[in-house]
């Protein structure tokens, strides 16, 4: 039995890390689940696997106490996180919500020596070069499904023998749309993603390409690969994840059905495999995989993040805070689908470079990236 510990169990991700924990009842079993603001849902999710620890923020504690079991523990999940991680000795942590709040956590774990599953990209990019140590990566499980195809198909491989990773991307829903039509795009158009049933912000990111661009600092710093040997190519069909060429011109691919739901549980039973509850891929079915090249031009948003992302320091804390305003900016409707682009590249170019520093200083950069992006807004808005 491995105990499991959710950060980030009430958004999207943690409804099928949940799903996998209930099917799996031999196996797995939650012993702590976090929330930020949703405490309704994280009041169903202690109700029904009764976990002994569960954090909120502050606000919702007197409201979760109410209704929870007095066998649950409930927390300040801003300010006890490691504190509690470090009580329940879980066997493994996995963070599946987004933002930059949990990366003292996961420096925590990964200096104890624990291991980890992530799906929090921010964390990732914005600490990649603080916490992302190559000493620190054998604790851990990637669970973004490309990072997460990266992972399985170098099981048992050298990595000097990698010639490349090719990480796929779907295209999003414009890909065949006219670059003329962009600046009409609404946020109902952008989230229809084609292929996965994801949250909003990734759906967005996922549109311009932006979460391309990230999934490749991701596996820059997972893997300890270098830029130059990570590229993305388009795969409408998202069957294949991620493939890797090796020097002998031999490339592994790893394909599955769309749904988080096999990488959560790969992340969960590893090094073991358990039987899936919920299918397998019909090749049949699938009929014909098609490949395209990047189109750079109508999605500038992946080479304006590379760019930034390879000069490393502040720019990584500066680029998760503009991308966040700008999509968060574009779901309120203030400003256009083509100005995302814009704010994260003036956003990033308006603060001078400097190498990376402590934790204190990547939470900092961010706090500031966040007020140029809004003060950028603002002039676009007026």
């Amino acid at each position: 039995m491995k105990n499991i510990f959710l950060i980030g169990a009430t958004g999207s991700l943690g409804r099928e890390a949940l799903k996998v924990i209930e099917d799996n009842k031999d196996k797995f079993l939650l012993i702590g689940a976090t929330g930020y603001n949703n405490y309704k849902e994280l009041i169903s999710i202690c109700r029904k696997f009764n976990p002994p620890y569960a954090g909120i923020r502050r606000e919702f504690i007197p409201i979760m106490k109410d209704n929870c079991s007095g066998d649950t523990a409930v927390f300040d999940v801003d300010k006890r996180l490691s504190e509690i991680l470090e009580e329940a000795d879980p066997d493994l942590t996995l963070f599946l919500s987004s933002g930059i709040n949990a990366a003292k956590a996961v420096k925590y774990l990964l200096n104890k020596d624990k291991r980890i599953g992530i799906a929090n990209k921010e964390t990732v990019i914005a600490g990649g070069e603080l916490i992302f140590k190559k000493e620190n990566l054998k604790n851990i499980i990637p669970i973004d499904s490309e990072p997460s195809a990266i992972f399985q198909c170098l099981l048992g491989e050298n990595k000097e023998s990698v010639n490349r990773l090719i990480i796929t991307a779907s295209g999003g829903p414009f890909w065949e749309k006219r670059e003329a039509e962009f600046p009409f795009i609404t946020p109902e158009d952008a989230l229809k993603h084609p292929n996965w049933k994801m949250g909003k912000k990734i759906t967005i990111d996922s549109a311009t390409m932006a979460n391309k661009a990230f999934e490749i600092i991701e596996s820059h710093f997972l893997f300890d690969i270098p830029y130059e040997k990570i590229e993305a190519v388009v795969h409408r069909e998202s069957i294949i994840h991620s493939l890797v060429e090796f020097t002998d011109g031999n490339v592994k691919a790893l394909m599955s059905k769309t749904r988080m739901y096999y990488p959560l549980q790969f992340a969960m039973s590893y090094p073991e495999r358990v039987k899936t509850h919920i299918g397998y891929l019909n090749l049949a079915d699938t009929g014909k995989l098609t490949f395209y090249p990047m189109d750079r031009k109508k999605f500038p948003a992946f080479d304006i993040i590379l760019h930034f992302a390879k000069e490393g320091g502040n720019r990584l804390p500066l680029l998760v805070a503009a991308d966040e305003i700008a999509v968060e900016s574009f779901l309120e409707r203030k400003i256009k689908f083509t100005d995302i682009p814009y704010v994260i590249e003036k956003t990033v170019s308006s603060v001078p470079f400097s190498e990376g520093g402590s934790l204190e200083d990547i939470e900092e950069t961010y706090k500031l990236g966040i007020i140029k992006a809004e003060n950028i807004i603002r002039r676009i808005i007026l």
